[in-house]
C-alpha cells in the first residue's frame, strides 16, 4: 500500500518539474518559474513551483502538489501517478537543519542625520517640480504617466534639473538628477528614488537609503480593505488614483524586492485580500511566486493590456483600469 503523504512530503517538487521541463527560467530562493505547458503558454512564464505544491498564475490557473503535476502532465489517473512516483530514482528534499538559524534582524529606516538632510533634499525638489523649471518634469507625470496634481502632492514629488547621468551633492549626499520619488512611512524617510529621463538604468537612488527594507506607501494600508501591490511606484500611485476608497496600494519598488521584510507584516495582517500585479515579464512572475509565498489572502494577477499597471493605464484610461482593479478584487473575494 502506498503512503500518500510520506510520498509527497520526501519529494521535491521543483526538481521533478525540472525533470519534465529543463531547467527553469526563473528561480528564488525557494520556487522555480516555468513556462506552463498545460495552457501551451508562449509569452510569459505562469507555472511557479515549490517544493511541494505547484500553481499557474496564467490561463489555466491548475495547481495542486505532486501527484497532481504528474497526473496533470502525463495525464495518467492518480493511482497510476502514484505508482510512477514510487517507482525509480526521485529527487527528495534536502533536510535542512533550521533550529539554531537565528532570525534576520528586522528592517530599520536611515538613522536621524540622514533624515533630515533628504527631508532637505525632498523640499528643494518639491520647490523645483513646482516651478517654471520643473515644466518639463510635471508634464511627463501628469501627461505621460497619467497621475492628477493631488497624487503628485500627496507622494512628495520631486524634480532635480540637470543632465540624466548627472548626480549632485547636496546636504552631503550624492543625489541623481531627475524626477525624485521619496519612500516616506508615517513621516520617515526610508530612501529616495530618482527616476532618470534616459539612460539604460533610468532608477537611481540617493546615497544612503534603505529602500530595500521598505514598503512603499506602507502607512496607507488599512486594515478589512483590499491591498494592490505592484513592482513600481508610479504603478501603485496610479492605482491609488484609481481605486478610491474600494481598495489601497502600495509598491516594492523592484521584482529582486519581492521578499517583504517583516517589519511590515503587522501592516500586512489585517488586509482580507492582497493583489499582487507584477509586470510582465520572467522577473514580474518570480516577483509574484515570492509574494504568493506570504500567504493565502494572495492573489497573483497580470494586466490584459502593456507590461504593467501604468502602461496599461495611460493605454485605456482610468475607467477601464478601475472596473478591472475592482473585478479581481471580488473575484479574489468570493473564491
Amino acid at each position: 500500500m502506498i503512503d500518500v503523504e510520506k510520498l509527497k512530503a520526501q519529494l521535491d517538487l521543483r526538481h521533478l518539474v525540472e525533470r519534465d521541463l529543463g531547467k527553469p527560467r526563473f528561480r528564488g530562493r525557494d520556487y522555480a518559474a516555468f513556462k506552463c505547458p498545460l495552457h501551451s503558454e508562449h509569452k510569459g512564464y505562469s507555472l511557479v513551483v515549490y517544493a511541494h505544491h505547484w500553481r499557474c498564475f496564467g490561463k489555466c490557473h491548475a495547481g495542486g502538489d505532486a501527484i497532481a503535476w504528474v497526473q496533470h502532465y502525463h495525464q495518467l489517473t492518480f493511482h497510476e501517478a502514484c505508482e510512477r512516483l514510487t517507482n525509480g530514482d526521485l529527487p527528495h528534499i534536502e533536510t535542512v537543519n533550521t533550529a539554531h538559524r537565528a532570525p534576520e534582524p528586522m528592517a530599520q529606516p536611515p538613522d536621524a542625520k540622514w533624515q533630515t538632510k533628504a527631508r532637505r533634499i525632498i523640499d528643494k525638489a518639491r520647490e523645483r517640480l513646482w516651478s517654471p523649471e520643473g515644466q518639463r518634469a510635471w508634464g511627463y507625470l501628469v501627461w505621460e504617466r497619467g497621475l492628477s496634481e493631488k497624487i503628485i502632492e500627496l507622494a512628495q514629488l520631486g524634480y532635480l534639473p540637470g543632465a540624466p547621468t548627472a548626480w549632485r551633492e547636496i546636504e552631503g549626499l550624492n543625489v541623481p538628477c531627475g524626477i525624485l520619488i521619496p519612500w516616506i512611512v508615517n513621516d520617515t524617510v526610508w530612501g529616495i528614488k530618482v527616476r532618470r529621463a534616459a539612460g539604460e538604468q533610468r532608477y537611481q537612488q540617493v546615497s544612503g537609503g534603505n529602500i530595500r527594507g521598505c514598503l512603499y506607501l506602507a502607512d496607507r494600508i488599512l486594515p478589512r480593505t483590499p491591498l494592490i501591490i505592484t513592482e513600481g511606484e508610479f504603478d501603485a500611485l496610479i492605482a491609488m488614483q484609481v481605486s478610491g476608497d474600494f481598495a489601497r496600494a502600495a509598491a516594492i519598488g523592484s521584482a529582486s524586492h519581492a521578499r517583504i521584510d517583516r517589519h511590515w507584516y503587522g501592516a500586512l495582517l489585517g488586509v482580507p485580500r492582497v493583489i499582487a500585479c507584477m509586470d510582465a515579464d520572467a522577473a514580474g512572475t518570480g516577483a509574484a511566486a515570492q509574494l504568493a509565498a506570504l500567504s493565502g489572502a494572495v492573489k497573483c494577477v497580470q494586466v490584459p493590456n502593456g507590461k504593467d499597471l501604468n502602461e496599461f493605464y495611460q493605454q485605456t484610461g482610468e475607467n477601464v483600469v478601475k472596473a478591472w482593479l475592482q473585478n479581481v478584487i471580488s473575484e479574489g473575494v468570493r473564491s
